[in-house]
């Protein structure tokens, strides 16, 4: 039998799904190779063999292991070596070659590195300093010893100089990581913006000027581009709105047909940075840049003629120009539909011979010839009206003060992180760190523009023009995790005037959106803009916290009509203390409702701390008690904030009621109460049902507001321990048997599958917190172990688009990255506390906006996965968290690493929000549930009490009742949510064992909306502190009531 021999032929690839079509046949060489590995000379690169290797050069190539069909990652096994002319060998050199992460060029180290991808283009750049003077023989594909046959792809050998390395981090910054990225398998899903930081609008280059989802994919050989556009793009799954395209030509009558107008350009004569996008096309340069509401374009012919060919996505609804003195004004009214908010689009374009531009069926057309061969365009773009959009294309000024003021601006803001001796440090790592920085400063956006008193915006949600700052363009769910801690450590200013922009959604319209595209889209669980304010509130960010805190106890109290806002479910599992499987994802709700429930008890708290707060007797309580309450008006607000701080934080450990302990794991429960599936038939591997985006592995350990309370759940720190472990041992496959509810295999279960870790679906937001869990069971070198592993293998192909795991999503990934590299995680939600992790490199100062002192952050033995020792501003830090407080005066946190584990701050553990506030248990109802009343724990019935009517509600065992709630009857809000007082008083006593009636409160109160729970505290200093096992409440107006709820003592 004939022993099987390596091969080489032309091919492409035929799955890759993050990438695009190979334009190239000719471009790529398959290897294929038998079981046992071997080696192969790569014929047909005439460009390489001769070359003699200079000074500053580098061995380049790109590689594509397919996954195998038993082993998924044989492939991997994979390295090009080169034959010299003196018949030594690349990898048989002094010292050992090396790749750009530092991993030996050996196929069996590769492989054992873990950062080549299956399925994906990989590339590798190898120092040839060692070899300078020697001339190339052959390139050679190495794969090693392998179970299987294994097929690799190769294309891009070349040996080139080294590019020169920035001045600053703004050159550091390529907003192409991320774009190599498709709706099946993403390495960050993002776009190439151009933008101020925060800006109100963005220039985009188009791949594909008919997407508004995916409109740049990184192309690996001869890519295009086809437009140049206005943008607003926060995620490819929400889409772009506002898209109005132009496309240079050096042609005087350029095709109008997307693909027709496309023009060619080289990988090197491109540059994507956050101030400016610089392209070298076929015939014609462009620069794009941008200021706040408008974007600059300079386009320059190679030859005699120059035009720009007019195009837009959506619906031309409106659309008028005139030339005067040879400038072009174009006015285009864009309606993307749907939710979405018309654009005014406002063009001025200079120097114009003719043009050919129709308007017809919603549709603008035609192209614009020029006199000269080199113009400056201006867009600017409003929402307010054409006028707005005027105003905002004269004050963005010219191409060059654009680019003047955009670059000076993002050089500000990427100043807040400063990194000392970036020499030392390697182009990837600065690539990934500048470019995560550049996406974290990019969202959210201004979506007000300037008006003659001040800043304006129209309201996406009911059409009004109204005076204030408006933020947009931003997911929640997506953020809350880490974008938004980090924004509120590095510019607090900023943060807080971004998050006021929130506030006002909420002064809009009654809710803040949880993702707002401008207006509220449904998409994703929980009303976590809650989190982010108290987190912010935490770190000190100055905004407006009394009425943050009033939006998210809306959130947590008033079901809404509008599944686009509010909490789905809030109604009836406000009562029951869950959210059943009824609404999608009820489960997931019921978890990220507690984690925001804790964090609205915090800004509750925060509002009872301020200097001038005097709170009564509340076991929650951190402000001492006053013995004088200045004045009626304050006493009742005090009174309030205490019971709903009381209410809210008991609220936090609900996530505990859809724990089964039998199984481990957190699962749905049905109206009844019921779990969704037997014991027998769960399996945890399977995705979608209750679950985001994961399965129930990836939601295990989602309760990071309550690490004490988790361990608890699991059988203690020992048992959590020990189901982490477990997670991590029990390999994400995306077998498409386990595709749950999703139906298909979905992108995030691939790229969880891909990061190879376990569960680990550090792919995706929900596994972000799960490797600081092991901190919850005082396990913190494993934490740390795994946050190095992956930060150092999960962030690569910056260079060729990639550089992300999974989604980038307004930042959050990014964030994730960057604090890994400081050695800082904003573990629990809501606190400012950030757990120490080991820093990766060995001295960055941090330069805070809006602070008056820098934070430097050293390590001994930077990069090292375990920590030692840590001190802050001189003094042992023995505890693996560090308070806000702690944090925002620090001035120095100075790690020493080590290789290997130390045990250090074992004995500490993050703050939990049970240890903290002494909770014991969920809120549970001591009413007797009864059908068609005020405890059906549906919140169906309506009782009408006239005034001195009263009902008797009896308790299911004797308790002490310290809190109450009273829901009136009314409709749940709208959006938006429009104020309905309503008055009620009423007097609520006990019944003891004995009969005896007992005071506990008397009330008049005013509910904004007649749909909202209210919490009250009993007043035992009426005679009411003892055991009852009644309560009545007697109407002292006219009150129609829909649930009553009491509750004992914490």
């Amino acid at each position: 039998m004939k022993t099987p021999s390596p091969s080489l032929s032309r091919a492409v690839p035929t799955f890759a799904p993050a990438a695009t079509e190979e334009p190239d046949p000719s471009r790529c060489l398959q290897v294929d190779m038998p079981p046992g590995g071997g080696e192969i000379e790569l014929l047909d690169l005439p460009g390489e063999r001769g070359v003699a290797i200079r000074p500053g050069d580098a061995l380049v190539y790109d590689v594509l292991p397919v996954a195998g069909s038993g082993d998924r990652y044989a492939a991997t096994a994979v390295a090009l070596d080169l034959r010299l002319d003196d018949g030594t060998r690349l990898s048989t050199g002094t010292p050992a070659p090396r790749d750009q992460h530092g991993t030996p060029l050996d196929p069996a180290a590769q492989a054992a590195d873990k950062r080549l991808w299956v399925d994906q283009w990989n590339r590798r750049t190898v120092d040839l300093a060692p070899w300078v003077g020697r001339r190339i023989d052959a390139v050679l594909a190495v794969v090693g010893a392998t179970s299987e046959a294994t097929t690799v792809f190769v294309g891009g050998v070349r040996v080139r100089q080294a590019p020169q390395r920035p001045d600053d981090l703004l050159g550091w910054v390529d907003t192409r990581r991320g774009t190599h990225s498709s709706d099946t398998f993403s390495r960050g899903n993002t776009a190439p913006v151009v933008s101020i930081p925060h800006g109100g609008v963005f220039g985009l280059p188009m791949t594909d000027a008919s997407a508004g989802n995916w409109p740049y994919r990184h192309q690996m050989a001869a890519p295009t581009i086809q437009a140049f556009a206005t943008s607003h793009i926060p995620s490819p799954w929400i889409g772009d709105r506002g898209v109005f395209q132009l496309m240079p030509s050096a042609s005087a009558t350029p095709p109008t047909d997307r693909d027709a107008r496309a023009l060619r350009f080289e990988r090197d004569d491109e540059h994507a940075g956050p101030d400016r996008y610089e392209v070298e096309l076929d015939g014609v340069s462009v620069v794009l840049t941008a200021a706040r509401h408008a974007i600059g374009l300079r386009a320059r012919s190679h030859g005699d003629s120059l035009s720009l060919v007019v195009d837009h996505l959506g619906e031309a609804a409106d659309a008028r120009w005139v030339v005067e003195g040879g400038v072009l004004r174009l006015d285009v009214l864009l309606r993307d539909g749907g939710d979405r908010p018309d654009h005014h689009v406002h063009a001025v374009i200079p120097d114009v011979v003719s043009h050919t531009l129709t308007h017809a069926d919603g549709e603008l057309r035609g192209s614009v010839t020029l006199a000269q061969t080199e113009a400056d365009v201006i867009i600017g773009v409003s929402t307010i009206d054409a006028d707005q959009a005027r105003v905002n294309a004269t004050t963005a000024g010219t191409v060059d003060d654009m680019l003047r003021e955009a670059a000076a601006a993002w050089r500000r803001a990427l100043s807040a992180v400063e990194v000392h001796d970036p020499d030392q440090v390697s182009p990837d790592a600065l690539r990934s760190l500048a470019g995560s920085l550049g996406r974290v400063l990019t969202y959210p956006n201004a979506y007000d523009e300037p008006g003659p008193e001040g800043p304006r915006y129209r309201s996406p949600v009911d059409g009004e023009l109204r005076p204030g700052s408006f933020s947009a363009t931003h997911g929640f769910w997506d953020t809350y995790r880490t974008a938004w801690p980090l924004l509120g450590l590095l510019a607090p200013d900023r943060a807080g005037a971004l998050a006021d922009g929130f506030v006002q959604h909420f002064t809009d319209a009654g809710w803040v959106a949880r993702w707002s595209a401008p207006g509220p889209v449904d998409c994703m669980t929980g009303t976590t803009s809650d989190t982010v304010f108290a987190g912010l509130a935490a770190q000190g960010v100055p905004f407006r916290l009394d009425e943050a805190y009033r939006s998210a106890l809306h959130h947590a109290t008033v079901p809404a009509s509008d599944a686009r806002v509010g909490r789905k479910g809030l109604r009836p599992g406000i009562f029951r203390g869950y959210v059943d499987t009824r609404v999608h994802e009820g489960m997931s709700w019921t978890l990220d409702n507690a984690i925001n429930d804790a964090s609205a008890a915090r800004l509750a708290l925060a509002l009872l701390d301020q200097p001038d707060a005097q709170p009564g007797p509340s076991a929650l309580s951190t402000t001492a008690v006053s013995t004088k309450i200045a004045d009626a008006d304050a006493s009742a607000q005090i009174d309030r904030l205490t019971a709903e701080a009381d209410y809210l934080a008991r609220r936090a450990l609900g996530y505990r009621s859809v724990f089964h302990r039998g199984l481990g794991f957190f699962l749905g429960r049905d109206e009844d109460g019921r779990w969704r599936v037997a014991e027998a038939d769960f399996d945890p591997a399977e995705w979608g049902h209750d679950y985001t985006e994961t399965n129930a592995w990836g939601t295990a350990f989602t309760a990071p507001h309550d690490g004490a309370g988790l361990a608890e759940l699991h059988g203690g720190e020992v048992a959590l321990g020990a189901a982490l472990d477990a997670f991590f041992a029990t390999p994400e496959t995306a077998d498409p048997a386990l595709v749950g509810s999703y139906g298909f295999v979905i992108h995030e279960m691939s790229e969880a599958r891909d990061v190879r870790m376990g569960m680990l679906g550090l792919s995706n937001q929900p596994a972000h917190h799960i490797p600081l869990t092991y901190c919850f069971a005082g396990r913190h070198d494993e934490a740390h172990r795994v946050v190095v592993e992956a930060r150092d293998r999960l962030f690569v192909g910056s260079e060729i688009g990639q550089g992300y795991p999974g989604d980038e999503d307004n930042g959050e990934m990014s964030a994730w990255y960057l604090f890994a590299v400081l050695g800082l995680y904003p573990l629990v939600p809501g606190t400012g506390e950030m757990v120490l992790t080991p820093p990766l490199l060995p001295r960055v100062t941090l330069h805070p906006q809006g602070r008056d002192h820098p934070l430097e952050i050293t390590a001994e033995n930077a990069g090292a996965p375990y920590v030692r020792e840590v001190r802050v501003d001189g003094q042992v830090w023995e505890r693996v968290a560090v308070p806000a407080d702690v944090l925002s005066s620090a001035r120095h946190i100075a790690f020493v690493l080590s290789d290997e584990p130390t045990g250090w701050a074992r004995d500490s553990r993050p703050t939990s929000i049970s240890t903290e506030l002494g909770l014991r248990e969920p809120l549970r109802d001591l009413l007797v549930v009864e059908a068609g009343g005020v405890t059906d724990d549906r919140g169906d019935t309506v009782v009408a009490l006239a005034a001195g009517e009263q009902v008797e509600l009896a308790l299911t065992e004797p308790a002490v009742v310290s809190l109450y709630t009273v829901t009136l009857a009314g409709e749940p809000a709208g959006l938006p949510a429009v104020p309905d007082p309503v008055v009620a008083a009423w007097r609520l006593e006990g019944v003891t064992a004995d009969g005896t009636v007992v005071p506990l409160d008397v009330r008049e109160e005013t509910f904004d909306l007649a749909c909202q729970t209210r919490p009250f505290r009993t007043r035992p200093d009426e005679g009411g502190g003892g055991a009852v096992v009644a309560v009545r409440l007697t109407a002292l107006s006219q009150v129609e009531l829909s649930q009553i709820e009491v509750f004992g003592p914490v």
